[in-house]
C-alpha cells in the first residue's frame, strides 16, 4: 500500500488487505484501491466470489458498486466479505451425496403393534 499505517485503525485495515491478497489474485494498485475505499467510506463493504471483488457502500443506495476482476486463489473458500470491522471468509461448500447408503432408520410402528397384540393376547 502507498503509506505505512500510523494509527491502530489503519494497521487493522492494512492487515485485512494483506489477508485479502492471500486469498485473491490482486495487483498492488487494486489492493491500494480497496484500502483507500475502506478508508474513505466508514460503511464500505467488499464482497468477493470466485472471479470478482465488488466494492460497495451499504449506507448509500445511489452509490454505484465498483467491480474488480480478481480470481480467488484459495480453494478452501467460496468468497469473502470485508468491512472496516470484519473479514468473513465463506468456506468452500462440497455437497454430500450420501454415497448410496440409506439412513438406516426403521419404523417402530411394527414393534408397537406387536407389543399391543401380545398384550391383548395376554389379557384373554
Amino acid at each position: 500500500m502507498n503509506k505505512e499505517p500510523e494509527t491502530y485503525e489503519e494497521l487493522i485495515r492494512y492487515k485485512k488487505c494483506v489477508d485479502l491478497s492471500s486469498h485473491y489474485e490482486v495487483t498492488k494498485e487494486e489492493l491500494d484501491q480497496v484500502y483507500n475505499f475502506l478508508s474513505t467510506y466508514p460503511t464500505a463493504k467488499v464482497t468477493g466470489n470466485a472471479t470478482t471483488l465488488v466494492l460497495q457502500v451499504t449506507s448509500d443506495p445511489a452509490f454505484q458498486p465498483i467491480v474488480i476482476n480478481a480470481k480467488c486463489i484459495d480453494a478452501s473458500i467460496d468468497g469473502l466479505t470485508l468491512t472496516n470491522s470484519s473479514l468473513i471468509l465463506t468456506p468452500h461448500y462440497v455437497p454430500y451425496s450420501g454415497g448410496g447408503y440409506s439412513s438406516g432408520g426403521s419404523s417402530s410402528n411394527n414393534n408397537n403393534n406387536n407389543n399391543n397384540n401380545n398384550n391383548n393376547n395376554n389379557n384373554r
